[in-house]
């Protein structure tokens, strides 16, 4: 009698131990529940080439994930820093590039800041098509803040 007690609470142990430690599917609805559609604005200030690709690899995700959850995003992305550089078609790279376009044929608004790119000697004529020279980017933040775009600074 007491063997099969004790092989009861193993087998509870067991039991209840794999499901503690069971993976979670990854889950956005509780966040984007009630939504039809989503304004965010990305401030982008990655110094270098390879973050860049990074978060513009998170941004198409984000977007495709929105997307398959029914949310429709309205993504705006603006560059300022020291970044500013890397947003000529000599800095950018294929992958780079290919991005962009991917992202600006979803409707993801580009634009660089004229003020950063003058400081940190970018030259705007050499700026990569789909994105677009605004005065200050510092405004767009404003702006479109004021319009009910969410910010995310990005690093």
């Amino acid at each position: 009698m007491n063997l099969q007690r004790l092989l009861a609470v193993i087998i509870a142990v067991l039991v209840c131990t794999g499901s503690l430690y069971a993976v979670q599917k990854p889950d956005d609805r509780e966040a984007l529940a009630g939504l039809t559609s989503a304004k965010v604005i990305f401030d982008v200030r990655v110094p270098d080439l390879d973050k860049l690709n990074f978060n513009l690899n998170l941004f198409k995700e984000t977007y495709e994930g929105m997307v398959a959850q029914g949310v429709k995003p309205q993504m705006i992305i603006v560059f300022r820093g020291p970044g500013v550089r890397l947003l000529t078609n000599t800095a950018l790279d294929d992958e780079a590039k290919d991005l962009i376009r991917d992202l600006k044929k979803l409707g993801v608004r580009f634009e660089a800041c004229a003020l950063a790119m003058r400081v940190f000697k970018a030259d705007p004529e050499k700026l990569f098509p789909e994105v677009k020279l605004v005065a200050n980017v510092i405004n767009s933040l404003i702006g479109y803040q004021n319009k009910g775009y969410a910010m995310i600074t990005i690093n």
